[in-house]
């Protein structure tokens, strides 16, 4: 290899390590924490009472968190506190309970407290969920980290009491046809569940639900004739 070729193939590989430096988070500094999720998933979600088999009156959503910097060996605090943009009433429609990370741990499944209060059977509320500093972690950096996830500092999430279309449904559109709330109220009914995600029923579910739904309608129809939904149109699987 002669000279200048040496010198081009050394200075490619210094290009190539600093692209990849602008997509690492260094963890330098003061110990820190953030939410983290997929590369190409979106820093929000939407949840509904309105669909839950048995009327629930609190229910869980949980945000992934991880660390940026070294573990230690003893539990550490961690908190969040509504931001920005919040229209939900901190105490009244949701809660953000002061947590522990676990001794040697690097995450952990942050609980936002959702309240079924009377105002969400009208109207959405937004809780914007935003990382707060605690004595042992201040907000985290953002951008790309490992394993293609991204790290984010804040997580809006859209909660109601109303039957409202899931974020998800594009996904499962084709197994269980378009959304209405008549036909949701009828697969919660003979499935007993209100979660159709895929990341929820998997391979499984997208198989066999249909099957049973079907199944399921021709019984319903025996008795009532078409189940007719809320747009005029005939459900069916």
């Amino acid at each position: 290899m002669n000279t200048r070729k040496y010198i081009f193939f050394v200075g490619l590989l210094f290009a190539m390590a600093a692209c990849k430096k602008q997509n690492t988070i260094l963890f330098e500094g003061a110990e820190r924490v953030s939410f983290f999720i997929g590369e190409y998933d979106v820093d929000s979600t939407s949840y509904t009472f309105a669909f839950d088999p048995i009327k629930k009156e609190r229910d869980t959503l949980f945000l992934k968190m991880r660390i940026q910097g070294r573990t230690q060996d003893r539990p550490r605090t961690i908190k969040v506190k509504p931001g920005l943009g919040t229209t939900a009433v901190l105490g009244e429609d949701f809660l953000m309970p002061e947590v522990l990370l676990p001794a040697d741990s690097v995450t952990i499944n942050y609980p936002v407290i959702l309240i079924n209060t009377p105002k969400m059977e009208t109207q959405a509320l937004r809780i914007v969920a935003e990382v707060a500093a605690s004595e042992d972690f201040l907000p985290g950096g953002q951008g790309l980290t490992i394993g293609g996830t991204k790290a984010i500092n804040s997580y809006k999430i859209w909660v109601s009491n109303k039957p409202e279309r899931p974020v998800y449904w594009d996904d499962v559109e084709y197994d269980f046809g378009p959304f209405s709330a008549t036909r949701i109220r009828f697969m919660i009914s003979v499935l007993g569940i209100s979660d159709f995600s895929y990341d929820t029923i998997g391979a499984y579910g997208t198989f066999t639900y249909p099957v049973i739904l079907r199944n399921a309608l021709v019984k319903y129809e025996a008795a009532n004739g078409p189940l007719i939904d809320e747009f005029g149109e005939r459900v069916t699987f």
